[in-house]
């Protein structure tokens, strides 16, 4: 068994904390503190560590082709490991709006599983279901030629983003495609295949690129030829996102000796649960909760959803353990 690589589970913490404070802070103060360049930076840290996670799995396992990756219950495992605790938040979303809301819509409701539930980031869980069906794909695509098919993707992923906005999709119909994050997993995938010989320094004129881009579109409203909602969070944005996970990849020495070391990658390892569990705070209790304001504020929409969370967490772990391995 390969030895865990507990760095990828600090920055995935410091990534769902962010996602947090996205939601708990008003526009203006992450302008003020200048999110954009790392806290609203988050989906496209977790997709560029699932597509890296996922490649690194498979050359471990020395898949060389696509019947390879899915003869061994490739998908399955990531299905059960994502909608199983979705599953759960989702019912108990549906029970609230039929209940709570007499939302008696069964269509409505039974579409909701598709687009991902209810509250901020619900289009989180459509996107790493997408993700998790493309990556054998491109991982393949990449396995040869890296850097030119890295390259080619880039352009690729550009013009479907540019081809949904001249087609005019929806909102909400493009909230939930992973148009935008092709190139975010490609870029996790290219990692993982050159990591061993890729340089920090060949990163620096696109990351530089990349914060022109996020400046461009967030401080100076550029409204570039792609679907502009987003902002930032398109392909040209991507290669600092990956330029400051390699810096922490490189620099963060993570031993699992302090107890805040253990309590970050406790925190980092149960990041899909803490995601689930920020949606449904934000979504029902957050504004049912006492209007506390400052220190007061941010330490309880911080600590909840962390908290239970957590516990999510170890309660999905001890029942696959105990219930449904049996």
């Amino acid at each position: 068994m390969a030895k865990r690589n507990y760095t990828i589970d600090i920055i995935k913490a410091l990534a769902i904390i962010s996602v947090i404070l996205i939601h708990g802070l008003s526009n203006a103060t992450l302008y003020d503190i200048l999110a954009p360049y790392y806290i609203w930076q988050t989906v496209p840290v977790f997709m560029i560590l699932m597509g890296y996670n996922a490649a690194n799995s498979f050359m471990r396992k020395g898949y060389e082709n696509l019947p390879d990756i899915l003869a061994r219950h490739y998908l399955l495992n990531k299905a059960e490991r994502i909608l199983l605790p979705f599953g759960i938040i989702w019912l108990m979303q549906v029970l609230i709006q039929f209940f709570y809301f007499e939302n008696r819509d069964i269509g409505e409701l039974l579409l909701s599983f598709v687009e991902g539930g209810y509250g901020p980031g619900s289009y989180f869980i459509p996107l790493l279901i997408q993700a998790t069906i493309l990556i054998p794909f491109i991982y393949l695509i990449l396995k040869k030629q890296p850097t030119k098919m890295m390259i080619l993707l880039f352009f690729v992923s550009l013009l479907i983003d540019l081809a949904s906005f001249w087609l005019n999709i929806s909102g909400s119909l493009y909230r939930i495609l992973i148009i935008r994050h092709l190139f975010s997993v490609t870029l996790g995938i290219w990692y993982a295949l050159e990591k061993s010989t890729i340089k920090l320094k060949w990163l620096v004129i696109p990351a530089i690129a990349s914060l022109a881009y996020i400046t461009a579109v967030h401080y100076y409203n550029w409204e570039l030829i792609v679907e502009e909602y987003w902002h930032s969070q398109h392909a040209p944005s991507y290669f600092y996102v990956l330029f400051i996970i390699m810096i922490g990849m490189k620099h963060l020495e993570v031993g699992k000796e302090s107890l805040l070391e253990k309590f970050f990658i406790l925190i980092g390892q149960a990041s899909l649960h803490i995601y689930l569990t920020q949606m449904f705070y934000f979504w029902f209790l957050h504004e049912r909760l006492p209007d506390f304001s400052g220190f007061m504020y941010l330490l309880m929409f911080l600590t909840i959803p962390i908290a239970s969370g957590i516990g999510f967490y170890l309660l999905d772990g001890y029942l696959n353990r105990k219930v449904i391995k049996k």
